[in-house]
């Protein structure tokens, strides 16, 4: 049998962190302006996500006043 090898895409478009985030588009182009989320520039207007990053950002990120363990 052969299994198809799935290959997880390490940089993502604005659409995927949007989605991923639950964030409307609009909500990470103006993080992107502000330069409030993780992301890298490719030329003058190619954006890209690193889910490496975004993950990591998250992190340091949500209200930990809410946290329980």
């Amino acid at each position: 049998m052969n299994n198809p090898t799935i290959i997880k895409p390490r940089l993502l478009t604005a659409k995927q962190p949007a989605r991923y985030l639950s964030f409307p588009l609009s909500t990470i182009y103006t993080m992107v302006q502000n330069q409030e989320i993780p992301f890298k520039r490719f030329g003058k207007k190619a954006v890209r996500f690193d889910v490496r990053d975004i993950d990591e950002w998250i992190d340091g990120h949500y209200d930990k006043s809410y946290f329980r363990e």
